[in-house]
């Protein structure tokens, strides 16, 4: 019997399935900056590691988004030569603006199922973020759903590591078998789920990479 779920932020609750490298590129195509893909892959990855030292722990949704678009943007000017219709900092705004609006219409619609179970399922957050998830959550008036929540950067465990899930399987005070993990990684979300004896549950939409066996989902 399901008790409680572990849910995954980043490509489940906000964007249900898509990896925010896709969703980045699907906003940027929307905008018409004709990055090539090859260009936009490789400035999505040389971001990330960026935000750990530029994001600050109350920045909301809106900030964090604008700020790791201006980072890929700010790559691409620099070592690609891209030129845009504004500065990297006006037009990452733009990009920020519009996916706040599509991850608000992704919550919204989340909340109707995460309140027709909260009366009778535990719910906790684990996220590889950057130190402010309770900040992204309160700006999404989410966060009062969650009876933890755990950010990878204030616990420094990331998933894959199952011991991040330990701790939520604590914090819930719940056995593992009457536990659901919800994500879109299955390499991050739900291996390391399944080893700890979770049930597991695979938002597999538009992954970042394709495993070829994937019998560690239940779901």
């Amino acid at each position: 019997m399901i008790k409680a779920v572990v849910f995954d932020f980043g490509g489940t609750i906000d964007t249900n399935g898509i990896h925010w490298s896709e969703k980045f590129r699907l906003t940027y195509n929307k905008a018409k900056l004709n990055i090539k893909t090859d260009d936009f892959n490789e400035a999505y990855v040389k971001a990330e590691p960026k935000m750990y030292e530029t994001v600050l722990e109350d920045d909301d949704l809106f900030i964090t988004l604008q700020k790791q678009s201006y980072l890929q943007l700010e790559y691409l000017v620099e070592n690609k030569g891209y030129k845009f219709y504004n500065s990297p900092g006006v037009v990452a705004s733009d990009i920020a603006e519009t996916c706040c609006k599509d991850v608000v219409k992704c919550v919204e619609e989340t909340k109707i199922v995460l309140n027709e179970f909260k009366d009778n399922l535990k719910y906790t957050l684990v996220s590889n973020f950057y130190g402010n998830i309770e900040s992204v959550l309160k700006s999404l008036s989410i966060d009062e759903y969650f009876s933890s929540i755990i950010d990878s950067t204030k616990v420094n465990l990331r998933k894959p590591d199952k011991r991040i899930f330990e701790l939520a399987l604590k914090d819930l005070n719940v056995k593992a078998e009457n536990t659901l993990a919800v994500g879109d990684s299955y390499v991050r979300d739900i291996v390391p789920a399944k080893i700890l004896g979770c049930n597991t549950a695979w938002l597999n939409v538009q992954s970042w990479t394709q495993p070829d066996d994937t019998s560690n989902a239940d779901f």
